[in-house]
């Protein structure tokens, strides 16, 4: 899947669509879900995440056909989130998602190497992470 696809959906859902803003993760599982995760009960949910100006739009791709599922996403106003940063443990990326409501757990999502084997993915996080920061 290509950006212009991408940019392509945000405008067709009236969302805000920046070149540059935009990266593939996997959500990693809860807490108290990652024994179903061990078990293979349970696998990482793969999304496009669109940072904008105001919000964080988290897009769930369809494993099956590779593309977005339509009219299907998330908007998570910037006022709600404390912190986004993100973390690079080996040779993997995790973007980290902090809320400001303390009851809500942080949300943890995997940045595979095979996704920022395409270019403009790869321009798109390492632009994401001297925005937001990086922590070893």
């Amino acid at each position: 899947m290509n950006e212009k696809t991408i940019l392509d959906y945000l405008k067709r859902h009236g969302l805000e669509a920046i070149p540059g803003q935009t990266i593939f993760a996997e959500k990693l599982p809860t807490k108290k879900n990652w024994f179903k995760k061990l078990l293979g009960m349970e696998k990482n949910k793969p999304y496009c995440i669109n940072f904008s100006k105001h919000e964080l739009v988290l897009m769930p791709l369809d494993t099956k056909t590779d593309s977005l599922k339509e009219g299907v996403y998330n908007q998570i106003p910037l006022s709600e989130i404390e912190k986004i940063r993100f973390e690079k443990p080996a040779a993997d990326n995790e973007l980290i998602v902090d809320y400001k409501n303390t009851q809500k757990p942080a949300e943890h999502y995997f940045i595979p190497q095979e996704y920022t084997a395409t270019p403009w993915h790869s321009k798109n996080l390492m632009h994401l992470i001297e925005q937001f920061g990086s922590e070893k």
